[in-house]
Order: structure tokens, then C-alpha cells, then sequence
């Protein structure tokens, strides 16, 4: 604020006693005046509380009113009732407890018996009897879902107890779940499941062999196959077996049509054995899908069946996945699958050095099979020229070929090339790090199928879809030239693809170079033919 020529030379001279007390007066006036104004100020702030306190009011009041005529209020129950299944189903174990507090609804939904189907047993909790009772009291009479899980620590009685209440409901089984660190604990489990489970359809076990059982040092579960026997459980489809032996013996029930039997990597001194795998398969002749994992590495080699004539028949066998070091896949001439439409073969080693080559053992299987193959899938698993050849003659019905790391070549793709070309079925070709692969061969192969020559007799079917990915000799150029004959995938699949598992076949980069360069080419849909790129 500037000041008056009268006041500033009132500051200059020395200030009279009239003076000073005429600044303190008029300092006091302004006090008053500031302190009036607090209190306006106060009052004026009392009152925007209160308004807002009011404002708040009917916000609640209307969230209220959304609450009443939301989605989620109007859901029918029985599809909050799948919601929260799933929400089990996913691992969510106290999905019900905690959904039946939000609302009326959805707690009356919470109470359907389905939705306390998946019942989880901790046997280390303290409180796991009493909260079993409560999940079995609240399913009633719905089909139940069992999971155990316990540890060597757990003495033998609590888990005798916990499974004394779940078998009296052994009737309403569909799955079974074990999952524990010892042997022992698991084969305590599957003594106590005495009554019959006619509803029962998947058995998955998990543990690992860590008890001093037998002169090697580990046990099987002789059990399992006891007590989910075709009288006592007759719908008993699949089983899943993660341990870090295999069973030296069969434990497996007969009756079976799905088995997974992942071995991890063990201490344990057994060895992995063909004769063992094979001694495990004869009895279930039933199967239509196997799935075998073994270790890279373990404590003695992979020891292959000896007798070359001992086969075990699986005639409804339809799907085939070995997974492990290459060596596992000379159990493959040992298996007669005449109805094999799927086969997965993939490796755990590392193609920087020279696997053993499973050409031979591929050959004579498919030689002695014949199976109708309509998927082969090669990951990691590498093939010379001449074993290409042998396959690609010997599997007319094939229709999706999967190479992950492969050293194709060229000219082992010339054979698929044109109307008579092997594998005339052959419609999905997925390729993946095959670096001795030129782009210019793959327009050529998809080009020459969709030619029809003049000679009379049945003809290739066109490619529908190419899958490249880290191919290093595949151009850009001959990426969009795929795309306007046929689907050209870059990316891995939604489902089924194992590189989704493990992250291998990331291409982000490269897709976002192509989409940024190409972007006129994608986006305007009247240059031409469209392109079918999948980014």
C-alpha cells in the first residue's frame, strides 16, 4: 500500500506522544475488525460444513439407490453362484465367506451348496477340523472338490482325523487333491479313503520322495491303485502324478483314460527307467490322452528299455506329450498307438550342443503305429533332411505342423510344395527360431498350394495359417506376402501353446516395428487384398 506525503513524513520525524497513541488505537481498531471477521469467517465455515455434511447425505443416499438397481443386484443367483464357483475354482478358497458379507443378495446367493463345493484342507492349520466341518455342513449334499494339503511335520492323527470326516461324504467326490512333501503323509491319506467313491472323476496327487521306505530309499503308493479301483471308483477318468521318482511299479487304476506323471528333479538314487514307464503303461490300455515329464537332470542317466521287441499296446490313444531330455523319446518305438491323432514332443536341452538324434526312434514308431497323425509338434527337437522326408511320406492325414528351434531347410519344405505335394492335408504350418529358413520359400510353399494342375486324383488343401516367429531369414516383405495369401501369425497362439507358458517366443518389438512401418498397408482397407496379419 503506497503511503501520503503526510504519512510518510510522519515516519521521518520522531513520533509525539499523541501520535503514539493514536497508532495504538487505530492498531486495536483493526484487530477488533480482524477479529469480527474470524468470527464471520468461523460461522461461514460451520456452515460449508454442515452443507457438505448435507451434500454427503444424498451422495450416500444415492449410491444407495445405484446399490438397489446395479448389475450386480439384478445378477440372477444362479449366476452369482457360477461367479463365485469360479472365483473358488481359481484359488480363491475363502471366496464364499468373504462374498456372503458385500449384500442380502449376495449372501443369499453364498448359500448354495455349489458354491462351498471346493473344499481346501490345510492340515497345518490348528483350526482345520472345525473349518472342514463348517465347509462340509455348508455344501450339503453338492458334488465336493477336495484338496489336502499337509506337511511331514503333520503327525498322523490330525490327518487321520480330517480325513475320517471327509470320506463320510466320500459319495459326493468328484475330484481329489494331495499335496504334500512326504510319501508317507500321502499314502496315511489314501489309507483312510476305505468307502467308495462312485462320483469321483480325477485323482491329482503331488509330493515327493523323501521317506526311507524300501532298500532305495523311497516308496510307491501301492494304494492308489487299491482304493480307485474300477468297483470303487467306476467314473474314475484322470489322474495326475507329480513326484520326484517314478513308481517302480504299477500304481496306477486300470481304468484309467487320462494320465499325467511329471517327475521333478530328486535326490533319490532310483533311476529313470524305460522298463518302469512301459511296466506302468501295460495296464492301462484304455488311455486317450498320456502326458510324460521327466528331468533334465538326475542322479543317474536315463536307462532305455533293452528288450527292442517289448511294446505296450494303448489302442484308444489319441494325444501323446513327452516332455524331458531327448533320450525319453526312445520309449517312443515301444508304444503301439494306431489311433495317435496328437503328438507333442519337446525337449529340455539346450540345441547349442548335439542332442542324441531321436530320428530313428520317431521313424520306427510311426512306422510300426501308422496313427492317423493330424498334429506333430517339435519343440526344441531337431530332425536331419532325411527324417523330414520319412515323416512327412508317412503322415498323409497331417494337418497342423508345429518346429520350434528346428533347422529345416529350404529344400526339406520343397516337399510340401504344390497340389501333390506330402501331407496333402497340411493346412497350418507353425514356425518358430527356425533359422535355416528363408521367407521366400514359405510364399513359394503357400502359393504352389493354392494351384490346381490337370491331373486327375485328389489334390493338397490350401494353407490356412502360417505361424513365423524369430525366423531370422523371414523378411517383412515376405511376412505381408504371406498376409495376403493366407493368415500370417505373429504372435503366439491364445491356447494351447506351450511358449505362452515359458515366455520364449516374446516378439513385441518386432510386431510394433512392422505395425509402425506398414501402418497405411494395415489400416486402409482399399489398397487391394486385405492383409491377414494376426500382431
Amino acid at each position: 500500500m503506497l503511503l501520503t506525503d503526510t504519512e510518510r513524513l510522519r515516519y521521518r520525524l520522531e513520533p509525539t506522544s499523541d501520535a503514539i497513541q493514536a497508532a495504538w488505537d487505530t492498531i486495536h481498531d483493526h484487530e477488533s475488525a480482524i477479529g469480527d471477521l474470524e468470527d464471520r469467517i468461523q460461522s461461514l465455515l460451520s456452515r460449508v460444513q454442515d452443507l457438505r455434511y448435507d451434500q454427503a447425505k444424498h451422495r450416500a443416499a444415492i449410491e444407495r439407490c445405484k446399490g438397489l438397481i446395479t448389475l450386480a443386484r439384478r445378477l440372477p443367483d444362479e449366476l452369482l453362484i457360477k461367479i463365485f464357483e469360479h472365483c473358488v475354482e481359481d484359488g480363491w478358497t475363502r471366496a464364499p465367506v468373504v462374498v456372503s458379507h458385500v449384500c442380502w443378495a449376495w449372501r443369499k446367493a453364498a448359500l448354495a451348496p455349489k458354491v462351498w463345493s471346493h473344499v481346501y484342507v490345510n492340515g497345518d492349520d490348528p483350526k482345520a477340523l472345525d473349518r472342514t466341518r463348517f465347509w462340509l455342513s455348508m455344501a450339503w449334499g453338492a458334488n465336493l472338490y477336495i484338496t489336502v494339503v499337509t506337511s511331514w511335520r503333520m503327525p498322523p492323527r490330525p490327518v487321520m482325523e480330517l480325513m475320517a470326516i471327509l470320506v463320510e461324504r466320500s459319495a459326493q467326490w468328484r475330484s481329489l487333491k494331495i499335496e504334500t512333501d512326504s510319501l508317507r503323509h500321502a499314502d496315511l491319506i489314501l489309507s483312510e479313503c476305505k468307502q467308495p467313491t462312485p462320483e469321483l472323476r480325477c485323482v491329482e496327487i503331488k509330493t515327493a520322495a523323501l521317506d526311507a521306505s524300501d532298500a532305495e530309499g523311497v516308496a510307491d503308493l501301492m494304494r492308489l491303485a487299491d482304493r480307485f479301483n474300477a468297483d470303487f471308483a467306476p467314473r474314475l477318468e484322470s489322474a495326475s502324478y507329480v513326484s520326484t521318482v517314478v513308481p517302480a511299479v504299477p500304481i496306477f487304476p486300470t481304468h484309467l483314460t487320462n494320465l499325467v506323471l511329471e517327475v521333478k528333479e530328486s535326490p533319490s538314487h532310483r533311476p529313470l527307467s524305460a522298463a518302469a514307464i512301459i511296466g506302468i503303461l501295460e495296464r492301462l490300455s484304455d488311455l486317450r490322452t498320456l502326458s510324460i515329464s521327466m528331468p533334465l537332470v538326475y542322479e543317474h542317466e536315463f536307462i532305455p528299455e533293452l528288450g527292442a521287441d517289448r511294446t505296450v499296446s494303448l489302442p484308444m490313444l489319441t494325444a501323446l506329450m513327452l516332455y524331458g531330455p531327448t533320450d525319453l523319446n526312445e520309449i517312443l518305438p515301444h508304444i503301439h498307438a494306431p489311433s495317435l491323432r496328437q503328438l507333442y514332443l519337446r525337449s529340455l536341452e539346450d540345441l547349442g550342443y548335439r542332442q542324441r538324434p531321436i530320428g530313428p526312434s520317431l521313424t520306427r514308431f510311426i512306422e510300426t503305429s501308422a496313427p492317423p497323425l493330424e498334429l506333430l509338434e517339435l519343440h526344441d527337437i531337431d530332425l536331419d533332411p532325411d527324417t523330414f522326408e520319412a515323416c512327412f511320406a508317412a503322415l498323409a492325414d497331417l494337418r497342423e505342423l508345429r518346429l520350434h528351434e528346428s533347422s529345416i531347410s529350404d529344400s526339406t519344405l520343397q516337399l510340401l510344395k504344390g497340389p501333390r505335394g506330402l501331407c496333402p492335408r497340411l493346412t497350418r504350418l507353425d514356425l518358430r527360431w527356425c533359422g535355416h529358413l528363408h521367407g521366400r520359400a514359405l510364399v513359394d510353399l503357400v502359393r504352389s498350394r493354392h494351384v490346381v494342375d490337370d491331373l486327375t486324383g485328389p489334390v493338397s488343401d490350401p494353407m490356412e495359417e502360417i505361424g513365423v516367429i524369430n525366423c531370422c531369414f523371414v523378411t517383412e516383405d515376405d511376412v505381408l506376402d504371406l498376409a495376403r495369401m493366407t493368415v500370417c501369425r505373429l504372435v503366439t497362439r491364445e491356447t494351447d501353446d506351450y511358449c505362452r507358458t515359458c515366455g520364449c517366443c516374446t516378439n513385441q518389438r518386432y510386431r510394433t516395428r512392422l505395425r509402425m512401418r506398414h501402418v497405411s498397408e494395415l489400416i486402409d482397407q482399399n489398397a487391394g487384398i486385405r492383409l491377414r496379419l494376426v500382431l
